[in-house]
């Protein structure tokens, strides 16, 4: 396989399509949270595959087991011998995933014939979507010579680390003013 290069490109057309990706986003999350906040949960960890791996409490409920700690608050999944647990399961499995930045990348176009390896390290494309001081949605894409990508110039726009590095740091700054108490 050939070199990979991490090219990251700036969502400038079809925003419809990103637009559709962060309401799904959106409401996978919701829905998440709100099963979180019913169990008395104070958090969780998603999966890879955009469900949830595990919730965090201040103490394990009846029909979880621990599995581990951050921050002072206790790790769960549910215990699957149990009926709690077994429902508890279920329940997560129910609900809806967040989709992928795969799913954005390749609606976009992006769709290789396998995956970006190099060094026997695998590449995934991967996306940031900043609303300070300006909502804007970038994509990080794995580039190789033969993933056969041309990217459509009216969609998305190639653009170097340095202006990609200066949005995060713009969006970082207005929201920490924000969350200080700053004046709009």
């Amino acid at each position: 396989m050939s070199k990979v290069f991490v090219t990251t490109y700036e969502v400038i057309g079809a925003l419809e399509l990103a637009h559709a990706h962060y309401a799904a986003v959106d409401a996978a999350k919701a829905s998440q949270w709100a099963y979180v906040e019913e169990l008395g949960g104070s958090g969780f960890r998603p999966s890879h595959s955009g469900g949830m791996r595990s919730i965090f409490f201040e103490s394990v409920p009846a029909g979880w087991r621990k599995i581990g700690s951050d921050n002072g608050k206790i790790e769960a999944l549910p215990l699957k011998s149990t009926k709690i647990g077994k429902a508890a399961a279920a329940k997560i499995a129910s609900l809806n995933s967040a989709p992928l930045p795969h799913d954005l990348a390749s609606s976009y176009g992006y769709n290789p014939p396998h995956f970006a390896i190099d060094g026997g390290k695998i590449y995934f494309a991967s996306e940031l979507r900043v609303t300070f001081p300006a909502d804007r949605i970038f994509l990080r894409l794995p580039r190789f010579a033969e993933d056969g990508f041309e990217p459509n110039e009216a969609h998305l726009r190639a653009l170097p680390e340095s202006e990609f590095m200066a949005a995060i740091e713009a969006h970082n700054a207005e929201a920490k003013r924000l969350q200080e108490g700053g004046a709009a």
